[in-house]
């Protein structure tokens, strides 16, 4: 392209000295561009006489297409540089409750900060409809847990301590960790997320049935049961940071955590912005550890 550019300029100038002396190359080497520039195009561009240099026909000719590409590339290094400072860009994110209420919304104003233009879709799901869209390309990428992700593309995000929610005044608040097998005859408020539920999967591998009465398709709505004396329930860390109810929190022994990741299609199906995104979620990701 510096070929095109210097031939534009010489034609502009007149001079191919002048030229050198702009672009800070030496006359030879604007001459031996020109030669090269020739040779490519299988015409002579330039007479060269006592007066100076001239356009031949087919240099004049070759004027307004090259012309033209220089400007095309112009618009193409300032579109790139758009597209890497995010500009106009939409980042789509499918997420679960957790996820997009308490850990996305920091993230995504810090984001902004560096980024001020881009905008942001945030569907929010469970966990086998995230999984579709992501397969669909609804979404550029999703937040799941690694054993839903299945053959999906997986960037490790974080562990979620899966704690027991009890009322105030609970006897098992006595204990600093609690066993499941301690709730096996209570009302237990479970969470639902869809075909899976892992508070029940943690049931299942420990052998117990529990004594099963609600089931709710929000955190909030949980805590507010459990705050009522309602049933016990087990929920993630990561939705209990901020809660404001009359509750109390213990770890199970042993304690059950969730793995959580970004999950994607592959590489050629996220957008540059997309992939600025997950890339800084999975840092902030690593500065709550």
């Amino acid at each position: 392209m510096i070929r095109y550019q210097v031939f534009l300029r010489i034609v502009e100038n007149g001079s191919f000295t002048k030229t050198a002396e702009e672009f800070g190359y030496t006359q030879s080497a604007i001459s031996q561009m020109v030669r090269s520039l020739e040779t490519e195009l299988s015409v002579t561009l330039f007479t060269r006489t006592k007066h100076g240099i001239f356009l031949t026909s087919d240099g004049r000719a070759m004027v307004p297409y090259l012309r033209r590409l220089c400007e095309d590339y112009e618009r193409l290094l300032a579109e790139s540089s758009a597209i890497n400072r995010l500009e106009g860009a939409t980042i789509r994110i499918g997420a679960f409750a957790s996820v997009s209420a308490n850990f996305l919304p920091t993230v995504i104003k810090r984001f902004k900060e560096e980024y001020p233009a881009v905008q942001f879709k945030l569907l929010q799901a469970d966990y086998e409809t995230i999984q579709a869209w992501i397969q669909a390309g609804t979404v550029d990428f999703g937040f799941l847990t690694t054993d839903v992700a299945g053959n999906l593309k997986q960037i490790p995000l974080m562990e979620d301590e899966m704690v027991m929610v009890l009322p105030e005044g609970h006897p098992a608040t006595k204990k600093k960790t609690v066993r499941l097998a301690d709730f096996a005859d209570e009302p237990f408020i479970f969470l639902d997320q869809g075909k899976k539920s892992e508070p029940m999967e943690y049931f299942t591998k420990a052998g117990i049935t529990p004594s099963r009465e609600y089931r709710v398709y929000d955190d909030y709505t949980i805590m507010n049961m459990v705050e009522e004396g309602l049933g016990v329930s087990i929920l993630p860390r990561l939705v209990l940071d901020r809660h404001h109810q009359k509750i109390e929190l213990r770890s199970l022994t042993p304690p059950v955590y969730r793995k959580m990741c970004v999950a994607y299609r592959g590489d050629d199906s996220i957008s540059v912005a997309g992939k600025t995104f997950m890339n800084f979620a999975v840092e902030c990701a690593k500065g709550r550890g």
